[in-house]
């Protein structure tokens, strides 16, 4: 647990942060200090959308993705130092969300990483039950090696 708050801590202070997450981009924050975090896709505009806690599909600000989180930052998906992402995931996000916003919330097979792999790979049926799952993912499908503030 220290080592996640000094790590956010390194983060926040003394690495350089990207002006703002690339379309299609996964972000993710802290949910317990490093032991558990929550995810969603960046859409643009100051939007994300992600798998609530009720299992529903919703676009919400970065406020608002934080609220009721102890997380203090918001990471986004980049190559290197800069944001990376695929605008086709934040439509595969839109869809996911008109057509099965009803599917619920099941921690280990419905759940925020799941959904946010789904938008990337268009595969529904993915087992990224983890964000070190989904960040395996982020890496083959856009080249995400780094993630940052």
């Amino acid at each position: 647990m220290v080592w996640a708050i000094f790590e956010s801590f390194v983060d926040n202070v003394f690495r350089d942060k990207v002006s703002e997450p690339e379309v299609g981009g996964i972000v993710y924050c802290d949910l317990a200090l490093g032991l558990a975090e929550h995810s969603g896709i960046y859409l643009g505009n100051g939007e994300i959308m992600h798998r609530n806690s009720n299992g529903l599909i919703c676009t919400v600000s970065p406020r608002k993705f934080l609220d009721g989180t102890p997380g203090i930052s918001i990471y986004t998906s980049c190559h290197d130092t800069r944001a990376t992402g695929w605008a086709g995931a934040a439509e595969q996000a839109k869809y996911y969300q008109k057509h099965r916003n009803r599917d619920g919330y099941a921690l280990l097979w419905r759940n925020c990483h799941i959904f946010s792999s789904a938008c990337l790979t268009c595969n529904e049926e993915n087992t990224d039950t983890f964000m070190w799952m989904l960040k395996d993912t982020a890496k083959k499908e856009i080249n995400a090696n780094s993630w940052r503030v």
